[in-house]
């Protein structure tokens, strides 16, 4: 048996472009991975049998065979498939702890997830640049979740583009509140009354201190999706000024389309305080205590 944690995906900031003839939107977003405590997880057993595949845990409503042919992880494995010309044998349990449709890319993640684990289960020796090029037409979240590391997400959010300089070990905070925020009605919205006139890819923060570059974002970078995202699920509007009263928060904000809002602190300890607090006033909510920072895509191999 083998298993993968499929981690959360964050936007630090994400800024979106006029619609474009085609009806996308330019993207511009800085993206960093939560640790394995914000993760769904992947785990195949190996026999001879054709693959199956079964949805379950917490964020699963119910256990689910599913053989929906637009399901993102079956999408993955048809690519490699594709690409390598194998038939995919075993048992394949996707574990749900991420909520759906709340902005921190959980399909993304689990369809990126299943490359990491079928390129080395069965033994397809695939680089990592492959697979992000398969990754490309699965979704504009999944090639910077293959990559694992944080990047800046540029265009349809398939061109990749490195960055340095991020201070190492984000405490974190993310909550969700106990409703979905599909990605199309978000959009729509903004297009309707945020929408601007032009748009321009900006540099990331540049700071020598952790301080000052978590100052620089929380001053001079957004979420351009947040107010259309209020505008249909008023509740995060509720969970972000009730992330800016924590007096010893160091950056908040939402994340991707929503609902899911961050906030940054400076150890653990202020995340769990935080935790706690958020927890006794909103007992519904999702929210993980964690930590940004790279993916972890580390297989993990078991006697079944």
């Amino acid at each position: 048996m083998i298993t993968i944690f499929a981690p959360a995906k964050i936007n630090l900031y994400l800024h979106v472009g006029p619609v474009r003839n085609d009806g996308r939107h330019p993207l511009d977003s800085l993206v960093v991975f939560a640790d394995q405590r914000a993760a769904d997880r992947l785990i195949w057993s190996p026999s001879e049998d054709p693959l199956t595949f079964v949805v379950d845990g917490p964020q699963s409503e119910k256990p689910q065979n599913l053989s929906d042919p637009d399901n993102l992880v079956l999408r993955a494995a048809r690519a490699l498939e594709d690409e390598t010309g194998r038939k995919f044998t075993g048992d394949l349990v996707l574990e749900k702890h991420l909520p759906i449709a709340a902005g921190i890319g959980g399909g993304s993640s689990d369809a990126a997830a299943l490359l990491h684990l079928f390129n080395s289960a069965f033994d397809l020796n695939l680089s990592l640049e492959k697979l992000i090029d398969l990754a490309r037409p699965l979704g504009g979240d999944v090639p910077a979740c293959v990559a694992g590391r944080p990047v800046l997400m540029r265009g349809d959010g398939d061109r990749l583009e490195s960055v340095s300089g991020i201070p190492e070990g984000f405490p974190a905070l993310m909550v969700t509140p106990n409703v979905e925020c599909p990605t199309a009605p978000v959009f729509r919205r903004f297009d309707e009354v945020s929408c601007p006139p032009s748009f321009e890819e900006v540099s990331p923060p540049e700071a020598e201190t952790r301080e000052d570059w978590l100052l620089e974002l929380q001053e001079g970078y957004t979420n351009d999706l947040a107010s259309a995202a209020i505008s249909i699920v008023p509740e995060i509007e509720i969970l972000l000024k009730r992330l800016g009263a924590f007096p010893d928060i160091r950056h908040f904000a939402m994340s991707g389309s929503g609902a899911t809002c961050f906030g940054i602190f400076d150890s653990p300890e202020d995340v769990h305080k935080a935790a706690r607090s958020l927890k006794s006033e909103f007992p519904d909510w999702c929210i993980f205590e964690t930590a940004f920072g790279d993916a972890q895509f580390d297989l993990r191999k078991e006697d079944a």
